[in-house]
């Protein structure tokens, strides 16, 4: 629907496909993809195309169910980005807290031969990374959620993780996690 209604206005405007796309700063292959419905816009780009073909936001947007659905992922994908980026923040700073507690904490002499500091850090970070999956990461995420294999792609697709959300993950990351603990408190 959108895709037809941006033909249909560029062309009543008597404009080419090349032309608005050098006015919008995109390649004409993108206009065209735009017009047969491949994909969408995003949401600044709208309001430009809005403001360049003269038409109302709620006149170009409205009954189009694919676009609204883009747009909706995208808001999602936009929360889990800010949660990620505030959970990260949190993540960071605690860390660092714990590691300057440690630090000063081994400097006193009952306390410098425990292996509590390190077995604590080892927790705090594998505890964040847990709960920061799944704060961020949708059960019903395709990639990597509940009906993900076990084994998943990291971010940006650089590295494999085990997927939390798979039963056999949760007891992998737990097994994991207590053999880094024992191997800490042994060594």
């Amino acid at each position: 629907m959108l895709g037809e209604k941006l033909k249909t206005q560029r062309m009543s405007l008597g404009l080419t496909q090349q032309e608005v796309a050098d006015h919008l700063h995109v390649s004409r292959q993108t206009i065209s993809n735009w017009e047969v419905g491949r994909n969408f816009p995003d949401i600044p780009m709208i309001i430009s195309i809005s403001d360049y073909y003269g038409i109302s936001l709620d006149e170009l947007l409205k009954g189009d169910e694919g676009l609204m659905d883009k747009m909706k992922k995208d808001a999602e994908l936009v929360k889990r980005t800010k949660r990620r980026k505030v959970f990260d923040g949190v993540f960071v700073g605690l860390l660092v807290l714990t590691i300057a507690f440690t630090f000063v904490v081994t400097r006193i002499p009952e306390l410098a031969d425990q292996k509590l500091w390190p077995m604590l850090i080892v927790g705090i970070v594998f505890l964040f990374s847990m709960v920061r999956f799944f704060l961020v990461i949708p059960k019903e995420d395709a990639t990597s959620g509940m009906q993900a294999p076990l084994i998943i792609p990291k971010s940006f697709g650089v590295g494999w993780a085990i997927n939390p959300y798979h039963p056999l993950g949760k007891v992998l990351l737990i097994g994991i996690f207590v053999a880094l603990e024992v191997m800490i408190y042994l060594g």
